[in-house]
């Protein structure tokens, strides 16, 4: 399995998230999001993507690009999984990640999402868990089900 966490960090909350979720994926590889080349994606199995929520919803700037490349690209072939940070206090908790979801939703085989409220705490780690088990699981049945096809064509 081929798998890439590609995150957008501001005050660096986004980028703890994502190093935690990559000690729970140790076969993931870790990128920011201006080191991950999107013309590697056909070489990806699975593609989980962190950002913060800036202002009251909104993908951050520097995540734009990167979204409509998404939107663009073909990545049926990927299962994805969104995780970001934000503050509660915002009308529209983590506006990223929903932004991101409903994309990914459209465009490939979303398995989970995963909302943190700024900086995540330990007591946030069994969601982490079960959020990279969900994102694992959906991962490997959709590689079995791929592979059970290529053998019924064969």
């Amino acid at each position: 399995m081929r798998i890439a966490i590609v995150y957008h960090s501001g005050s660096g909350n986004t980028k703890a998230l994502a190093e935690v979720i990559a000690s729970f994926l140790p076969e993931a590889k870790l990128f920011k999001l201006g080191e991950f080349d999107s013309a590697t994606l056909s070489a990806y199995d699975g593609l989980l993507i962190g950002s913060y929520t800036w202002g009251d919803g909104d993908l951050p700037a520097k995540m734009i690009p990167f979204y409509k490349e998404l939107e663009t690209a073909n990545i049926s072939h990927l299962t994805t999984a969104v995780f970001g940070t934000g503050e509660t206090n915002y009308r529209h908790f983590c506006g990223a990640v929903n932004l991101l979801r409903d994309m990914l939703y459209a465009h490939s085989s979303l398995a989970v999402t995963l909302k943190v409220e700024q900086m995540y705490q330990t007591t946030d780690l069994p969601r982490i868990e079960k959020f990279t088990t969900i994102f694992k699981q959906a991962l490997q049945s959709k590689m079995k089900n791929a592979c059970i096809t290529k053998e019924l064509i064969s």
